[in-house]
């Protein structure tokens, strides 16, 4: 029964009450826990804007806690050391660059701007020599930084609730994909001849699903380059233990020795010639998940260089409905041993489309393609940092975990997410002095986790909320191509589809 406006606007108002009163009590507690001796680095000047804008707090503070200038310094010392700063320094290019990347800012040169327009402005050189600086940075010290990063927010993330359960306990899961960046506007002399898309590079991504954070990546300016050329130098960072997830791009007979020879182990789908195996078992129904069928097999691969074998499971699912592809069975390659149960690996296998989350999350939400950075080493570099401010995003939701549950961060939307953290993070920027987020550094894992999760207590959730939606219907007809037009009016088309002839 519905009830009467009078009566719901009663029943909103208490429940705004009782939601003010538990931020009250929460902000009381965040009080108690600054005055403590180990958060003294802390100014209490910084309390209103925990209360004010909450997750802006948080990755201001992450972000000061990971980027200090000493440590990027000799990162660039280490992985660039052709490379020098006079004037503009790299923890400048760092921060200027993440307020793009994560949406902060529209561009590189309206980030430029405000930071002219600051007090105490971080960069003093022209935005001339700025774009120049961009496109002379380094790939390997890009991938330095997010792999720094990465190891600094580890044992932050291993002290906050996880999402799910391990993957496979006893075993670091990391997921493996490659992404193409997409075209950016034609500004520079090479391409302004050219209608064409002109790509200024690819990377390889590792994603650690239990932890939700992206731990290493692989950049290359040439966006022709195949994808497999690059697993060298992914190979060289397998260490034991290690379970590496990926489609059948990379199931290759080097890939596979590679990883078995490191004490590594792999999930890979079947790929057609890439990595040739034989039988030396029979067929064997192992059970079934919710997508398919699952048999068991043992098969052998053989280096024809070496001769040496590789014993390996061929994992099959026969799919209850087929793929997008059309596929109605899909096989999987693995050196896991027989502990590890075939639908084990198969919903292992399953997990490999987090990473395509991932990056329609980076693209869509954290604008990890700056279009007006054509330069391949610039935009390698602007995708590098959105992965940084994309895993202070993962300690933010843990620390939602911490404050509100899981079922509760579990409806958080990541678009919504990365819009009230950047409109915020503006705000604090403000109204908030460099100088302030210094003691963020001082700070350990556990300080970091019990302050993370007293701030996040202050967030309003129901914000962050995201869109419930039905199941997506197929369409009555399959859309087509008319190769006649290059477009349609909209008017027209739905002229004709209400007043059909």
């Amino acid at each position: 029964m519905r009830l009467p406006s009078c009566t719901r606007a009663v029943a909103r108002a208490r429940a705004n009450a009782r939601a003010h009163a538990r931020r009250s009590r929460d902000f009381r507690r965040l009080e108690n826990l600054l005055a403590q001796p180990a958060f003294q680095a802390i100014p209490i000047e910084i309390l209103p804007h925990c209360e004010a804008v909450p997750l802006g707090v948080m990755v201001r503070g992450i972000m000061e806690s990971l980027l200090d200038a000493e440590a990027l310094e000799e990162l660039l010392q280490v992985h660039a050391p052709e490379q020098f700063t006079l004037e503009l320094t790299i923890d400048a290019l760092v921060n200027l660059l993440i307020q793009v990347s994560a949406g902060q800012r529209a561009s590189v040169f309206a980030a430029y701007t405000a930071d002219q327009a600051a007090p105490e402005p971080t960069i003093s050189t022209s935005y001339q020599a700025l774009y120049g600086k961009l496109g002379r940075m380094d790939p390997h010290l890009s991938e330095a930084i997010v792999r720094f990063c990465a190891e600094k927010q580890k044992p932050i993330l291993k002290r906050l609730p996880r999402a799910d359960e391990p993957t496979l306990p006893g075993y670091r899961t990391r997921i493996l994909d490659g992404n193409v960046l997409t075209g950016t506007d034609h500004r520079l002399g090479a391409l302004r001849r050219w209608i064409n898309a002109c790509l200024p590079g690819k990377s390889l991504v590792i994603l650690e699903p239990d932890l939700g954070l992206v731990s290493d990546l692989v950049l290359c300016e040439d966006a022709y380059t195949q994808e497999r050329a690059l697993l060298d130098h992914v190979l060289e960072r397998v260490q034991a233990k290690d379970l590496l997830v990926f489609d059948r791009n990379f199931t290759t007979r080097g890939f596979a020795f590679g990883i078995a020879d490191r004490g590594g182990f792999f999930v890979g789908r079947k790929h057609g010639s890439s990595l040739p195996v034989k039988p030396v078992g029979k067929l064997v129904k192992c059970g079934q998940t919710k997508t398919g069928k699952v048999y068991e097999q043992l098969v052998q691969a053989t280096d024809p260089d070496t001769g040496a074998t590789l014993l390996l499971r061929r994992i099959e699912i026969r799919l209850f409905e087929k793929t997008r592809d059309g596929e109605k069975v899909i096989a999987l390659l693995t050196n896991l041993p027989e502990t590890v149960s075939a639908v084990t690996i198969a919903e292992i296998y399953r997990k490999r489309w987090t990473i395509e989350t991932l990056f329609q999350f980076l693209t869509v939400s954290l604008h990890c393609e700056v279009p007006g950075l054509g330069k391949p080493k610039a935009a390698l570099f602007a995708f590098a940092m959105s992965l940084v401010a994309s895993n202070a995003l993962a300690v933010v939701r843990g620390s939602l975990r911490a404050a509100h549950g899981k079922e509760a961060e579990a409806e958080v939307s990541g678009y919504y997410l990365a819009d009230e953290v950047a409109a915020e993070y503006r705000t604090l920027a403000k109204y908030v002095r460099p100088g302030m987020w210094v003691g963020w550094r001082k700070l350990g894992a556990e300080e970091m986790v019990s302050l993370l999760t007293e701030i996040a207590r202050q967030v309003n959730m129901a914000e962050l909320l995201r869109n419930q939606r039905g199941p997506k219907k197929p369409p009555d007809k399959k859309p087509v191509y008319n190769r006649k037009h290059k477009h349609f009016s909209t008017y027209r088309l739905i002229e004709e589809a209400e007043n059909p002839c």
